[in-house]
């Protein structure tokens, strides 16, 4: 059996900005391919998947700041490439295979997508951004414990 993670998007897109962040990509682009995968999962649309497997892939996410930074060249290629002409013009009707956006909102094979503000991810998904996110973090040492951080030395709650 298959257990599901479920965090509401708030928390999701911290998660995978701090996988972004821990990938390699810088700030900005990281912020951006959070606010894509996000934009996805408010839909209850799990491309997570093909997400992570861009991750390490730093020009594809630089490439699709370009497509909101220079909207003028935006040629759909793949999935994340709608996301990003969404973002720029949201009163547009943009289409890419099956998926389509139009004044209903988000269309896929026919069907309207319905809004959510939770996301629902595998442990094994989870599992992989939180190893990325680790990246991020600063290693604690007696000193940041003794200057704050965390609950000192000893921890007698």
């Amino acid at each position: 059996m298959r257990k599901e993670i479920e965090l509401s998007l708030n928390e999701y897109e911290t998660l995978l900005n701090k996988a972004a962040v821990g990938s390699g990509l810088p700030w900005g682009v990281a912020e951006d391919a959070a606010a894509c995968g996000a934009w996805f999962m408010s839909f209850g649309v799990n491309e997570l998947d093909t997400w992570i497997a861009y991750l390490n892939d730093n020009l594809f996410w630089i490439d699709y700041c370009k497509k909101i930074d220079q909207p003028k060249s935006n040629k759909l290629n793949n999935i994340f490439d709608l996301a990003a002409s969404v973002y720029v013009n949201p009163d547009t009707v943009i289409k890419f295979n099956s998926y389509e956006w139009n004044i209903q909102g988000l269309i896929i094979d026919g069907v309207k997508q319905i809004p959510s503000y939770r996301a629902c991810l595998s442990e094994k998904q989870f599992k992989i951004l939180n190893e990325y996110a680790y990246k991020t973090y600063a290693p604690a040492t007696d000193e940041s414990r003794l200057s704050g951080a965390g609950a000192g030395l000893s921890d007698n709650d």
